[in-house]
């Protein structure tokens, strides 16, 4: 099975493995990602966040967020979309891994996981769940700066405004984006006036 998924998987297994880090793991949703995901968001959901990466013998993986539900899209299972209410989640973690950060979830029964993900992706991801059902602490957490958090904002709010083109961009989504910015000004990543004009450039799209 491990030949099967390198044969179909091959150019992104090996840049995985010469880059250290997923090359994708940071990207926008891709227009069949916004596809397969928008028929099943109820239009009173409301996107909070989303992290790419790769899960094994599938392919490429996607974990889209929701204030009501966990959606999980792998790669291999074609238009399937695993669908966990946040109610069902019993465990959760983020751990740093060799290749990014691995994302597991155990909801009614079954146990989902993720890896390779973008370190800033996975942490603000792991960030938004925990602020809905209860997360171990992450293991070796990584440090944002103010590219990652800018980074973060911008593809955040992308996915909730394509996703919910008819909808601003929810309350739990810009208290996540204004978290953001106020702990990247207490870093010292941004200054004051940055963190704020982040919070008024996101509130203009």
């Amino acid at each position: 099975m491990a030949w099967l998924d390198f044969l179909k998987n091959g150019n992104e297994l090996s840049e995985l493995l010469i880059e250290g880090a997923n090359p994708y793991g940071s990207s926008l949703l891709k227009q069949a990602d916004v596809d397969q995901m928008r028929d099943h968001i109820q239009p009173p959901e409301r996107v909070l966040a989303y992290v790419l990466g790769r899960v094994v013998l599938a392919g490429r993986g996607l974990w889209l967020l929701t204030d009501q539900q966990l959606l999980i899209s792998e790669h291999d299972s074609g238009s399937l979309v695993h669908h966990f209410d946040l109610s069902d989640i019993t465990e959760a973690e983020c751990v740093k891994g060799k290749y990014g950060y691995t994302l597991r979830v155990t909801a009614a029964g079954q146990l989902r996981s993720v890896y390779g993900a973008s370190a800033h992706m996975a942490a603000v991801f792991y960030r938004a769940l925990g602020q809905k059902v209860r997360c171990t602490p992450v293991y070796k957490p990584t440090a944002l700066n103010a590219d990652d958090v800018a980074e973060v904002v911008h593809h955040f709010c992308d996915a909730a405004l394509r996703l919910q083109p008819v909808a601003m961009v929810n309350a739990d989504a810009r208290a996540l984006i204004d978290q953001l910015a106020q702990d990247a000004a207490n870093q010292g990543w941004l200054m004051a006036t940055e963190a704020t004009q982040v919070r008024q450039a996101e509130a203009a799209h």
